[in-house]
């Protein structure tokens, strides 16, 4: 992916770009960054796909995010330099990500109005997608829970969402076994079917209607 392609560097120029983008290459399997390690700068994903995976209290991981090429990664972290919320770990082989050191993302953030527009706008939709899961969650069944992930990760990801049953076991806080029964259903009922290490998506009306997704949640 062009880093020109991508709105938040959309707004500097090819010379700068050049300056201060590094890219960064992994396998999956490999973390690209750790829970709670210092925040070292602003990510962003070029190929490939990175789970974001946090540990509780009481060990148990959670998946709290999935970014695909040009999504951003480790903003929370860039003004006060606090620890990451969560590990990087890679999915697909090869992964390629952009790295832009934290002082140097302060910098253009204080000289450049238009990229500092830009972290803001994903600053709100980060938060917006955050606070509609957590809705979406709320009080559901498991299975209303599981549809409604599938359905915004077809919106990031199109029909064939590439992850496995203990990915999404990791997204909704249960076991693999569980969600296996779950997405049989689902393809019991034609909505989705599955393949090696991904679910395609058949019917994603039925499947938005079934996790209670109006069409305005759809779109958003």
């Amino acid at each position: 992916m062009r880093l020109e392609s991508i709105p938040i560097l959309s707004t500097l120029d090819g010379d700068t770009l050049a300056r201060v983008v590094v890219r960064r290459r992994y396998r999956a399997g490999e973390w690209v960054f750790r829970q709670g390690e210092p925040t070292t700068g602003l990510w962003v994903v070029l190929e490939g796909r990175l789970a974001m995976e946090r540990v509780g209290a009481g060990g148990n991981v959670a998946t709290v995010g999935l970014w695909v090429a040009g999504d951003v990664v480790g903003i929370a972290g860039l003004w006060d330099g606090s620890g990451y919320p969560a590990s990087a770990r890679v999915l697909d082989t090869p992964t390629e990500v952009g790295w832009i050191e934290r002082r140097t993302v302060l910098d253009l953030h204080a000289r450049v109005p238009a990229f500092g527009l830009a972290i803001s706008r994903t600053l709100a939709e980060r938060l917006r997608s955050v606070q509609a899961l957590a809705a979406h969650r709320q009080g559901r069944p498991l299975g209303q829970q599981l549809a409604a992930i599938l359905v915004m990760l077809h919106r990031r990801m199109g029909s064939e969402v590439r992850l496995t049953h203990e990915d999404l076991a990791h997204m909704v806080g249960t076991h693999r076994e569980t969600v296996s029964r779950v997405v049989a259903e689902f393809v019991r009922q034609g909505w989705v079917e599955t393949g090696y290490g991904a679910i395609r998506v058949r019917n994603l009306g039925q499947l938005a209607a079934y996790a209670g997704l109006d069409d305005r949640d759809q779109d958003s």
